[in-house]
């Protein structure tokens, strides 16, 4: 989706049909929840995402975040 979790769960909850439009483009399913954060370049191109599951939806951004950062990369904002 090129967005973070965080804003698939803001979505979600402003419009109930959203998450379940992502049937035919996510078989496995999509998690609404903050933790999934994606990684962009110096240009803000996404070149990737990382998410972290195991905390509060909060603490598992936060750690996302952290990762992206000491490996050198940048979360998109």
């Amino acid at each position: 989706l090129g967005i973070s979790s965080r804003k698939v769960g803001d979505m979600a909850a402003e419009r109930a049909s959203f998450l379940s439009s992502l049937g035919p483009i996510a078989p496995s399913g999509v998690v609404p929840a903050a933790g999934g954060i994606i990684v962009v370049d110096a240009d803000g191109i996404a070149i990737g995402a990382v998410g972290i599951s195991g905390d509060l939806s909060d603490m598992d951004e936060v750690c996302s975040t952290a990762g992206i950062e000491a490996a050198g990369l940048r979360a998109q904002v």
